[in-house]
């Protein structure tokens, strides 16, 4: 199995790597929402686990917190994590564990994630779109094109994207939603300056398509 390992203690992350590469599992270190190719992580915080389950919604995860932290591992779980304990487990017990979670994961099926629009194949289990070449999608922009693809022919308001997708409060003042449709549209459309995936409508919001 291919595991991301993204732990803040660098002890408990080397302890953790070394056996479950003694086990013979492919592990990957780094950032949880950069890194893409994994098929279940271990993270530190259930807010990482938040954040990757909205990028990642099949993929196991697991959150390793401090030892006596009940109420993380309470969080973790009302979050999406698949399983959660805490850094006083042996190690053969998260062996056993990482295997379970990622077995479960294995078996559920998977719906498909590949959108055909104007042309436009995008990929949001892969992060990427293609037209006439692929691009990269980040995940908040994997996010964004989830979230308005599932309200399709709704109006979604800049507030609504602010607490779905960047988690923050609608009444922030800030441009980032428009600065991030900016970027995502030059990927997607045929004519960035002309859209026909991610429509403006004025005084309100976005569409799709």
């Amino acid at each position: 199995m291919h595991i991301l390992v993204d732990v803040a203690s660098d002890r408990l992350k080397t302890e953790i790597i070394e056996y479950l590469e003694r086990a013979g599992h492919t592990i990957e270190r780094g950032s949880a929402i950069i890194c893409r190719h994994f098929d279940l992580a271990l993270v530190g915080t259930p807010e990482a686990a938040e954040k990757l389950r909205r990028a990642r919604p099949f993929d196991a995860i697991i959150v390793v917190t401090k030892i006596g932290d009940v109420a993380a591992r309470v969080q973790a779980l009302e979050v999406g994590a698949d399983d959660a304990f805490d850094a006083s487990y042996p190690m053969a017990q998260v062996a056993v564990r990482v295997n379970v979670a990622g077995r479960r994961a294995a078996m559920m099926p998977r719906p498909s994630e590949v959108i055909e629009i104007d042309g436009c194949t995008i990929d949001l289990s892969a992060s990427t779109a293609m037209r006439e070449d692929t691009v990269a999608l980040t995940t908040r922009e994997v996010e964004i094109i989830r979230y308005l693809a599932r309200h399709a022919g709704q109006v979604v308001s800049r507030g609504e994207l602010l607490q779905n997708v960047w988690r923050v409060a609608a009444g922030n003042e800030t441009r980032a939603v428009d600065v991030a449709m900016v970027g995502l549209r030059a990927k997607l459309e045929r004519d960035a300056g002309n859209p026909a995936i991610i429509l403006s409508v004025r005084g309100a919001g976005y569409r799709w398509g």
